[in-house]
């Protein structure tokens, strides 16, 4: 590598791919007549001349020659090759180091951005490389940052900016709120908070003239000095929100009891291929609801039933119990569907497909799993490489198939169980659930195994230390003190690293992210407290009245029976084929990229499965040529930035109520209300909270047991690694790959999910008291809060 640094003012300073995008823009900004503070560039390829210990004798002499040439006070700034693309920009996801001053402070920051490069690139799974840029640091009178368009509308007409006294750093990061003006025109707008509006409006015409150099909206970090701008960075906006259209008709509601974020194109896409397959299986049950039409609306996932009479859009009210009992009878399509549960009950139907998955669909399963994993994606010719879609289609298609078969034997098992408990004994869900706790292996799996590995790595000489100081590469680290210790958490990664993050192939699954693992490895975890459940199955059994307990141990030994079924085949027929889509997509977007069809690598979860697979081999999709790529998936980010600011309703249209199915034949009735009874418990009904000052939230009881702890809100799969040990987990609803982290929390606080939700599963089996169904827990939290949940009561109190 050429180690010379390069100043901002030398032509090789245009060049990217020697000081990264960041210094290229400042160079040519400079170059245009703007007033950039003056830098040097420690090159492209640092990184790789310096991995530990003391810095090089080059970059030593660089950092020296930088403080006697740019003067006492400087800046250190990361300047990688993988930001401000053109499809997105990656704010925020490297290192500024402020106010340096001296030689070993100056390679202290440089160290700080090569670590903090390196640990985005691994948490975001992007290639790429860094150089560092050494700046003169403008000591600023107010600084801050400037949209030439508005990032939360999108409007183009208008400069927004945010501004602070000082330097700007406290308001990049989210510390301080600084001033929100808008200038449109000669006229600024908004809340100045001490900003002069002369430096306002000359923040804004600097803005808008590199809006002119460069000819697209611009994000652009700033500080004044005397009436000065100093131009410290300035990006494209890749995306500006862009306003979804959302479903029309009536009885849509959006579906917060599985997905806590948008969806990427790519993931959702992978779901509806399954469509029909799902909908099949509810017809060979003889459901009331053939299934569910989906639409995703800028990432969010708007569904409604899909009825087997009528219209999936008719608001009305349903009929009488009396009449929809009386037309079961003599409406053809009903009486086929009565038909069909008399059969399914009569036969034992359920209990087949239960016995089928023990006995030889799970293996089945995870053979295929390892077949198709044994692939080497990379050999295989573009044709190849679209069989091997469909093969994994197929796959996932009879996953999907599999699973919502057994979903219906466990719902008719625990409504079974729910349903006398309730009755005899007026317990609530939550207390009576509590009797399954320790009964889901497949969910503490992940953790069982973790726990071994760690003592492992305690014992193992240096490994603690050698794992903190490089966390991005565990494996690695592992490798160079004990090979069969790399080799056992290569393992568990192979085996719990690839369930799917919110059912979504589109994002980094926990293999992707190996600071996480790191962080999983170091941690000792406190074993949580969990209910004996034999002893509430017992104080159940005691309490009934003895002419039911023979019911009772029947209806308990059934409900143990099928509960760990839930989570287990949900990873090896849901996650692993998902998870070997993702690999397809990660192999198609390396070749899109190489052949300039899309921008980047993670641009490929915004177009559907079927635009990757026409764009690998060359064909149009929906008439357009792939050269068109570019303009979908901007669009695409633009609508999914538009819900991530603004959320879409929770209903759209009216809103038809449930039909009683009390007085439906004995058959239809048995085998729909265990499923709508499920359906209740994914989406519970708003908890209101007691009048009580110190009572935040309120929500439904899903895992007992009283913890404290501080708030940490992960708003989606970018958030995670920042679940510290002993936080207090608040979360819209979780997926079963979440489970891992779980042994980092304290307790968890969910927006959706209900008593029988994978959540509540997982805090359960990991003795976590869990407080969900919240509605308003993401919103009325906060990070950095410390609070008390009640996961007996169902409720979250404040403790400052």
């Amino acid at each position: 590598m050429n180690t010379d640094p390069v100043t901002l003012d030398h032509s090789r300073a245009l060049d990217a791919s020697l000081v990264g995008n960041k210094a290229a823009e400042l160079a040519r900004l400079r170059a245009a007549g703007f007033d950039v503070p003056g830098g040097v560039v420690l090159p492209v390829g640092i990184e790789e001349a310096w991995v530990s210990g003391p810095a090089p004798d080059w970059v030593r002499q660089a950092a020296q020659e930088a403080c006697s040439t740019l003067g006492e006070r400087l800046a250190v700034r990361s300047s990688s090759t993988w930001e401000d693309a053109d499809t997105s920009a990656h704010a925020g996801a490297t290192a500024t180091v402020l106010d340096v001053r001296g030689v070993d402070a100056v390679l202290d920051a440089v160290r700080q951005c090569l670590d903090a490069s390196a640990e985005q690139q691994s948490v975001r799974g992007i290639d790429g490389s860094i150089a560092v840029l050494v700046q003169q640091l403008v000591p600023a009178e107010h600084a801050g940052v400037a949209f030439t368009a508005d990032p939360i509308t999108g409007e183009r007409d208008i400069v927004r900016i945010a501004a602070t006294a000082g330097l700007g750093e406290a308001l990049v990061q989210g510390e301080v709120v600084g001033s929100d003006v808008t200038v449109r025109g000669d006229r600024v707008e908004g809340d100045l908070a001490g900003l002069p509006v002369e430096n306002a409006l000359a923040v804004a015409k600097v803005a808008r003239d590199i809006e002119a150099l460069y000819g697209q909206p611009q994000d652009i970090e700033w500080a004044v000095v005397d009436g000065n701008v100093h131009v410290l960075q300035a990006r494209p906006i890749t995306v500006l929100p862009v306003e979804p259209s959302p479903p029309e008709g009536n009885n849509w509601q959006k579906d917060v009891a599985h997905y806590p974020e948008p969806m990427t194109p790519f993931g959702w896409s992978l779901l509806h291929e399954s469509a029909e397959v799902t909908r099949s299986v509810f017809d060979e049950n003889g459901l009331l609801v053939r299934g569910l039409e989906e639409v995703l609306v800028g990432g969010e996932v708007y569904d409604r039933g899909v009825p087997a009479i009528g219209s999936a859009n008719s608001a009305g009210k349903p009929p009488p119990a009396a009449i929809l009992g009386l037309a079961a009878r003599v409406v053809p399509k009903l009486r086929r569907r009565n038909a069909t549960a008399r059969h399914v009950l009569e036969t034992g139907q359920l209990q087949r497909w239960v016995d089928d998955w023990h006995g030889t669909d799970r293996a089945a399963m995870q053979r295929r799993a390892a077949e198709l994993a044994e692939t080497d994606l990379t050999t295989l010719s573009d044709a190849a490489l679209a069989e091997h879609l469909e093969a994994c289609l197929q796959f996932t298609r009879d996953g999907t198939r599999i699973h919502f078969r057994l979903v219906m034997p466990m719902a008719h098992a625990l409504f079974r169980l729910h349903n006398l408990v309730r009755d005899e004994l007026d317990w609530d869900d939550a207390r009576i659930a509590s009797m399954l706790a320790g009964h889901s292996p497949a969910t503490r799996a992940a953790e069982d195994a973790m726990s071994a590995l760690r003592d492992r790595v305690q014992r193992a000489d240096g490994a603690v230390a050698a794992l903190e100081a490089d966390p991005g590469h565990p494996v690695e680290v592992l490798s160079r003190l004990d090979g069969d210790l790399a080799h056992e958490l290569q393992a568990w990664i192979d085996e719990h690293g690839w369930a799917l993050v919110n059912y979504d192939a589109g994002v980094p699954v926990l293999a992707e992210r190996p600071t996480i693992i790191t962080r999983l490895i170091l941690k000792d975890p406190v074993a949580g407290e969990t209910d004996d459940a034999e002893a509430v199955a017992a104080s159940a059994r005691e309490a009934l009245p003895s002419t039911s307990r023979s019911a009772f141990d029947d209806a308990l030994r059934e409900a143990r029976a099928i509960y760990p079924v839930r989570e287990d085949n949900t990873i090896i027929v849901g996650d692993r084929p998902l998870a070997l889509l993702r690999l397809w997509m990660l192999e198609v977007a390396d070749r899109l990229v190489a052949r300039n069809v899309i921008p980047a690598r993670g641009d490929a979860a915004y177009l559907f499965v079927d635009e990757l697979r026409a764009a690998l081999v060359g064909e149009k999709t929906d008439g357009e040529e792939t050269g068109g790529l570019t303009d979908r998936i901007v669009r695409r980010r633009g609508e999914e930035a538009w819900v991530r600011a603004t959320p879409g309703p929770l209903y759209v249209g009216k809103q038809a109520p449930l039909p009683d199915i009390s007085r439906l034949p004995e058959p239809l009735r048995r085998v729909n209300e265990p499923v709508m009874w499920v359906i209740s418990n994914e989406y519970p009904a708003p908890v209101e909270a007691p009048a009580d000052a110190d009572v935040l939230i309120a929500g439904v009881a899903s895992s007992p047991g009283v913890a404290e702890g501080t708030v940490r809100v992960i708003r989606g799969h970018h958030d995670m690694d920042r679940l510290s040990d002993g936080d207090v987990l608040v979360c819209r609803v979780t997926s079963p790959a979440w489970a891992p982290l779980f042994p980092l929390a304290a307790a968890v606080v969910a927006d959706g999910g209900g008593v029988l939700s994978h959540a509540a599963i997982a805090a359960r089996e990991h003795g976590l008291p869990a407080v969900l169904g919240t509605a308003e827990g993401t919103s009325t939290l906060r990070d950095g809060q410390r609070v008390r949940v009640d996961g007996t009561r169902g409720l979250v109190f404040a403790l400052d």
